[in-house]
Order: structure tokens, then sequence, then C-alpha cells
């Protein structure tokens, strides 16, 4: 497997929206680093720890960086060369699949099977077992992203307490679940549409299991909830860099670990590339100010984001249902 050709498949995957979509996102630094994160997904896999997992884990770090960087990527807005086909997707509904994620792992998986090439020959992401454990990272992620999506269309998650961590621990069991079904890849299954479905399900079924168990607890806990589930919702609707930079801020209140801006942002170079400390620093003190006005002086976004869209299709299908 080429670089490139790993490139198309995260195109066609990750976005979780038709492949025009992908170049809303700068995939020219994600080519240099691919094979990184192919190497770290396939020492995750042999160790026997589930993706969920090991985007979170510290010796995984090109990992963690493409879980947050994807995260992001959801709220940025889209640009203006994308406007007419965001207008389509509105009125077609389009439905993707990651089929070159699929592709690339049935054909990774039936060459290792028939050995036509030994385990751990070749270079990178040349050998079967890397493109493997790629392939299988992009569906994951594609997944996440869209139940994600799913879940912050309303506050009733995080009211309940949940958290993105839950969200990926969901995604994974699904996917590891139904990834190695051999009709997966049947020109007449939808292979997105059926593990987002399953997940969607789980979520459901979790959420309801929250609420239960919330009944027993102290008044001062949901409400501790509550206010952390609507700070979050308004977070979401502000532009990328203040969205980011104001979680940080707020730790205290989100029950977060608060981190130097430095350190914020390496860790979210999609929203924070190129700022100076003094410009975020502004930002974080006009955002501050924001939050305590009425929301039409909020920092918030000017143009539709990923988020918005898939927030607004789930709308959709839940007044057709």
């Amino acid at each position: 497997m080429s670089i490139a050709t790993a490139a198309d498949a995260v195109s066609d995957a990750l976005p979780v929206l038709p492949g025009a979509a992908a170049v809303a996102l700068d995939l020219t630094e994600l080519r240099v680093e691919l094979e990184e994160v192919a190497r770290e997904a396939l020492c995750a896999k042999l160790e026997g720890m589930g993706l969920d997992l090991a985007v979170r884990d510290g010796r995984y770090p090109a990992l963690a960086q493409l879980h947050r960087d994807l995260r992001d990527a959801m709220f940025m807005e889209i640009p203006a060369e994308l406007r007419g086909w965001v207008n389509d997707l509105r009125e077609t509904q389009a439905s993707p699949d990651f089929g070159g994620a699929l592709t690339m792992l049935a054909r990774t998986e039936a060459t290792a099977r028939s050995g036509g090439v030994a385990a751990g020959e070749g270079t990178a992401v040349d050998a079967p077992e890397f493109q493997a454990a790629l392939a299988e990272l992009l569906i994951f992620e594609s997944v996440r992203l869209r139940l994600l999506g799913m879940a912050w269309s309303s506050e009733d998650f995080e009211r309940l307490g949940g958290e993105e961590e839950d969200v990926d621990a969901i995604a994974w069991e699904e996917v590891a679940a139904w990834l190695h079904e051999p009709w997966l890849t049947h020109p007449e299954v939808r292979p997105l549409q059926l593990m987002f479905a399953s997940a969607s399900v789980s979520l459901a079924h979790k959420t309801a299991d929250r609420a239960q168990e919330l009944r027993v607890t102290g008044s001062q806990t949901r409400e501790e909830l509550n206010m952390r589930a609507k700070l979050r919702a308004a977070l979401r609707e502000l532009r990328l860099p203040e969205s980011v930079l104001l979680e940080n801020a707020l730790s205290a209140l989100l029950g977060q670990e608060r981190v130097d801006l430095t350190d914020l942002q390496a860790s979210h170079p999609v929203a924070l590339a190129g700022m100076s400390r003094q410009a975020m620093d502004q930002r974080v003190s006009r955002g501050r100010r924001a939050l305590t006005r009425a929301p039409q002086t909020w920092p918030r976004r000017r143009h539709a984001a990923l988020f918005d869209l898939l927030r607004e299709r789930d709308d959709d299908d839940d007044e057709n249902a």
C-alpha cells in the first residue's frame, strides 16, 4: 500500500461525508505521518489493546494526535469553495460509506491468508499487517465521528454523565464485533450504516442505563452534570480556536485538568497552529467576557462545520422517523 493509497482511504473514510468533503481537511501532513500511525496501530493490535484505549495511551502519540485532530476537524468551518457542495448535501442527504478502508482491509487480509506476503515482510505500511491495522483505525474513527455527532446533537448524553471516552468505547466495541464479517464487502451491504446503526442502539441503551443510575444520586451531582453539559454544548457553537482555548480555561468547571497554552497548542494544531501566546491569551480574555453576555455576542462560527451538517442530518432523520 502506498502512502497515496492510504491517504485516499483516509479521504474516503474519516469525514463520514462524501469524498469531496475531504478537501476541507489538510491531508498533506497526514500523508507524511501515516507510516507512524500505522506502526502504532499495529503495535496496539499486537498487544491486544482496543483502539478506544490506544488513542489515549501515551505510548502511542501519533494515534492520540490523529484522534484529537479528527475531533477538532469536525468543527472546522466549511470553506467558501465547498459551499455549493454543502447545499447539495443538504438537499440529497447523501449517505456515504468507507469502501476504501474496507477494500484495503479485505485485500490485505486475503493476501496474508494466501501467503502472498509473509508477516513482517516489506517496509512500513507496505506490509499487509500494517495495512490491516491502519484500515481498522480508519473504520473505527469513521464510526466514532458519526457517533459523536449523534451524541452531541443534544445535551442529554453529557447531562447523564457521558464522556467522549464512552463514545470511543462504544464505537470500538461495535467495529470490533462487525469488522471481520466477510459479507461486509458485499456490494448490497452498507457497512457504515450497519455499524453506526448498531452503535446507535448501544449508545441509547447505555444512556438509558446512566439515567437509571442517576435517579439514586444526589441533586448536587445531577445539577453539576447538567451545568457541564450546557457549558460544553455552548463551547461547541464557538469558532474552533475559541472552543479549544475556553474549554481549557474553564477546565475547573468541566472537571478537567488545565494545561499550559504551549502544550495545548501542540496538542491541537488544527485549532491553534500559528497563534502567538499573546494572541491566545487575548482570545481567552475576549471569549470569557463574551460568554457572560447574550449568545448573539459570542464568537460563533460564521459558516457551517462538519458537525453542523451531521447534526442537521440527525435532526432530519428524527423528524422523518
